[in-house]
């Protein structure tokens, strides 16, 4: 590798620097939480072989293979939690990292 630079690779080192400076100015992110509740459901159809019944869940034109018999469905709906499924879940999640040497994990500190 040489360590000699040439014009061209200053000026275009230069034109890069001038491209990204816009970028580096401290500006707040501005992000909001949203509160709505919503979250992406998705469902995966797969009916390969079967015969009980007509599939309905898609209506476009037809691929005349086996993907004609799977669809993916996407929906955005309100989920409902409760305080008690959080803490449940909550208390799911960490003991799969580690089992607590002093008991369960209960969100309250030691008095």
């Amino acid at each position: 590798m040489s360590l000699d630079v040439s014009r061209r690779q200053v000026v275009q080192t230069g034109a890069a620097a001038a491209a990204v400076a816009p970028f580096l100015q401290q500006v707040p992110a501005q992000a909001a939480m949203d509160k709505s509740g919503r979250a992406p459901v998705i469902t995966i159809f797969d009916h390969r072989g079967c015969t009980a019944h007509a599939n309905k869940e898609y209506t476009g034109a037809k691929a005349n293979s086996q993907d004609d018999e799977m669809c993916v469905k996407v929906a955005s709906a309100k989920i409902a939690v409760s305080e008690g499924d959080a803490a449940k879940k909550l208390q799911e999640f960490i003991s799969y990292q580690a089992k607590g040497i002093d008991g369960p994990y209960t969100g309250k500190g030691k008095k």
